[in-house]
C-alpha cells in the first residue's frame, strides 16, 4: 500500500499491511536548519524528503506542508484567527477596510480601521523563536482588548471577502503524491464563539467576557456566521478527501457544557456537509479530554488527530479510543516526551511502548503520530524502535461488524 491508501484504509476501518506512522517533522527540520544541527543524513532535503528518508507517511495536518518558508502577507490577518496559507483552497481578503501592517525586525504591528473604531494588534516572531521549532508568530497584543471592541471585529468579519483557490489545494494534493494525505484546512474554532476563544483574545478574558458581556459576544459571533459558511463552501469545493476543521480542545477550557452547547452543533453541521461530498473531518483533538471524550461521537468527527495520551495528560490511548467509540479513527496517541532521553530512559520507553502495543487490539482505526510534534530534540533510535514495533505487529485486520 501506499502511505496515502494506508491512512485513508485505518480511518475507514479498513484493512492495511501495516498501522500507519505519520510523524509530524516540519517543526523539528525549521529548528535543525536554524541552528545549523541538521543530520548529514538529511541535509539540505524538505519536509516530503525527510518522511521519505525516514520510510513514514508525511504529515500534513494543520497547515502542515511541504512548504515551510512563508510571506509575511500569509500572517496578515492571523491576528484575528485568519491565516492564509498557499496550499489552502481559497485566500482570504480583506476588502473595504484599511489595513497596514509595520514591520519593525521580528514585531509586526497591524492596525485595522473599521467605522466602530480601530483594531490593534502585534505579532512576534524572532530567530530564537525558529531556533527551537515554533513556525507561526506569537501574538503579543491580541485586537479585542475590550468589549467595546466587538462592533469593530463584527465589521471585520463582514469585510472578509473568501476567494476559491481549488488549483492551490490541487497543486499541493500533486506535490504531496502518495506520500502521504494530503488535508485540507478550515479553521481551528470549529464555530464563531469557539474561534473568539482560540484566536481573537486571551483566553482568559473570554470567559470575563461569556459571563459578563454574553449578550454581546453572542452578537458579534452571530455576526460572524457568513464568514464561517463562505469558507466552508470553498473548503467544501476542493478535492480533498479529508478536512481540517476544529481542534484544540481542553476540559477547562472548552468545559463540557460549553463544547456541547457551542461546539458539537458546528460540528455537526460541517460534519454533514463534508460526507456528503464524500469527504472525511478532522478534528486536532490534542489536549486534556478525559471529561469530553463522551461528546466527540456525536459530532460526526471522522479522525480525532494529535491525540495526546499519558503520561502527558490522564487518559491511556486505549481510553482514548474506547472514549471516542468505535467509528472514530485515533491520529496520534503517542506522547512527545517519551521520544527525549532526560524525560524517560531507555528501558521506560521501552516499557512505554510494550504498553502501548498490549492494548491496541486489532489495531483498527487507528493511525501513529507523535502529539503534537516530533520534538526538536527527539532520539532518533527510539524513532527507529517504534517503527520496528510497527512492523512486528502487522497488518491490521479489523473486527468484523
Amino acid at each position: 500500500m501506499t502511505q496515502r491508501e494506508r491512512i485513508l484504509a485505518a480511518i475507514r476501518g479498513e484493512p492495511t499491511d501495516l498501522i500507519p506512522f505519520v510523524p509530524r517533522m516540519n517543526l523539528w527540520r525549521i529548528a535543525h536548519e536554524a541552528r545549523g544541527t541538521t543530520p548529514p543524513r538529511f541535509a539540505g532535503m524538505d519536509t516530503l524528503q525527510i518522511a521519505e528518508e525516514m520510510g513514514v507517511a508525511c504529515h500534513s495536518v494543520g497547515m502542515v506542508s511541504t512548504i515551510d518558508e512563508r510571506r509575511p502577507e500569509d500572517y496578515a490577518l492571523r491576528c484575528l484567527g485568519v491565516e492564509n496559507h498557499p496550499d489552502n483552497p481559497y485566500w482570504i481578503e480583506l476588502r473595504g477596510l484599511p489595513m497596514t501592517t509595520q514591520v519593525d525586525g521580528g514585531r509586526y504591528t497591524t492596525v485595522i480601521k473599521t467605522p466602530a473604531g480601530d483594531l490593534t494588534a502585534v505579532q512576534v516572531y524572532t530567530p530564537e523563536m525558529r531556533r527551537d521549532g515554533i513556525s507561526v508568530p506569537y501574538m503579543e497584543k491580541f485586537p479585542i482588548s475590550s468589549a467595546d471592541d466587538f462592533k469593530a471585529v463584527a465589521i471585520f468579519f463582514e469585510h472578509l471577502e473568501v476567494v476559491p483557490k481549488p488549483e492551490a489545494y490541487a497543486a499541493f494534493r500533486r506535490r504531496m503524491g502518495e506520500r502521504g494525505l494530503a488535508v485540507a484546512n478550515g479553521l481551528m474554532g470549529a464555530g464563531p464563539l469557539h474561534h473568539l476563544l482560540h484566536d481573537c483574545m486571551p483566553q482568559e478574558d473570554f470567559f470575563y467576557y461569556f459571563t459578563d458581556e454574553q449578550d454581546a459576544l453572542r452578537s458579534l459571533a452571530k455576526r460572524m456566521e457568513p464568514f464561517f459558511h463562505k469558507l466552508l463552501a470553498a473548503v467544501e469545493a476542493c478535492e480533498a478527501e479529508a478536512v481540517l476543521w476544529g481542534g484544540n480542545y481542553d476540559q477547562n477550557i472548552t468545559w463540557p457544557p460549553f463544547f456541547e452547547e457551542e461546539i458539537t452543533p458546528w460540528l455537526q453541521l460541517i460534519g454533514r456537509r463534508l460526507h456528503a461530498r464524500g469527504k472525511l473531518l478532522i478534528n486536532h483533538t490534542d489536549g486534556e479530554n478525559h471529561e469530553l471524550l463522551r461528546l466527540f461521537p456525536a459530532c460526526g468527527i471522522d479522525v480525532g488527530e494529535s491525540v495526546c495520551p499519558l503520561p502527558m495528560t490522564r487518559c491511556s490511548l486505549k481510553q482514548v479510543r474506547d472514549g471516542m467509540g468505535p467509528r472514530m479513527a485515533v491520529w496520534g496517541g503517542l506522547c512527545s516526551i517519551a521520544f527525549l532521553k532526560d524525560s524517560m530512559s531507555d528501558a521506560a520507553f521501552e516499557s512505554y511502548l510494550d504498553g502501548i502495543f498490549s492494548e491496541l487490539g486489532t489495531g483498527e482505526r487507528l493511525v501513529f503520530g507523535i502529539s503534537d510534534m516530533v520534538p526538536v530534540d527527539a532520539d532518533f533510535q527510539r524513532l527507529e524502535r517504534l517503527m520496528e514495533r510497527i512492523r512486528a505487529f502487522g497488518p491490521v485486520r479489523p473486527r468484523k461488524g
